[in-house]
């Protein structure tokens, strides 16, 4: 059976984490640790968390510094077992996710690398159709060539992710995409499923707005498709994307 170290990273969590956490009691799966690393909230994530320590295997953790891609690599460095999981705090899994993912690694045990398509935790259609979007044209179409991994949900064998250093950790935006380029240019197995998928909070589109959000990230596309590799380094800090701001 597959065992799974399932990575949080945290800021300002508190009205979204339980959501996330009470998914991961409900699995059908057992037997995972979580490991969730706060970077010094300001509200009650913690409080938040800590809810759940009687239900999950669960490690809560200050982070000494703050920043999606150190706290992840943070988190990591604690893993006990020997697939990663990194979950972003705000998405929401069923049942059988980790079972079916589980699944489909024991099936398939060359893969290093796994995501899934996603879906938004909203019943706006303009929403399914943004999705529909990023599933396609992010995703699929590129996987081949350039494959990505969204960092809402990424599952890496723990021995391939440290060999490439994880995370480089100046990086906050793009960081997922950086990672499974360098993992897809050492040679590393990449998986994309379209089940089961990945349920996503909407609360960046609706703080930013849905076309402002829309434009972001083809700007940041053509960006990535025209300057390659160096693209991770020169667009930190040129689009704006907070991390745990909201």
């Amino acid at each position: 059976m597959i065992k799974f170290s399932v990575c949080i990273p945290t800021l300002n969590e508190e009205k979204y984490v339980g959501g996330l956490l009470d998914s991961l009691v409900h699995q059908n799966l057992k037997g995972f640790e979580v490991i969730v690393v706060d970077g010094k909230s300001k509200d009650k994530t913690e409080g938040a968390v800590n809810k759940y320590a009687g239900k999950l295997n669960l490690k809560f953790i200050k982070s000494p510094k703050r920043g999606v891609s150190f706290q992840r690599n943070y988190a990591a460095k604690q893993a006990k077992n020997d697939w990663i999981i990194f979950f972003d705090a705000d998405v929401k899994v069923g049942p059988d996710f980790l079972e079916k993912i589980s699944d489909y690694l024991e099936k398939h045990p060359n893969t290093e690398i796994l995501t899934t398509w996603e879906e938004p935790i909203s019943d706006k259609p303009i929403d399914d159709l943004v999705f529909a979007a990023i599933n396609l044209l992010m995703l699929e179409m590129m996987k081949k060539k350039r494959p990505n991994t969204i960092g809402c949900f990424i599952c890496v064998k723990k021995k391939s992710f440290w060999e490439v250093g994880g995370f480089r950790e100046h990086i906050n935006f793009g960081e997922d995409f950086d990672l499974s380029e360098r993992m897809h240019s050492k040679g590393c197995k990449y998986v994309l499923l379209k089940t089961p998928r990945i349920k996503v909070s909407v609360r960046r589109f609706n703080k930013e707005g849905r076309f402002n959000m829309i434009v972001k990230n083809m700007r940041a596309a053509i960006m990535y498709l025209a300057q390659g590799d160096e693209f991770f380094d020169k667009v930190q800090g040129k689009i704006k994307h907070e991390f745990g701001e909201f």
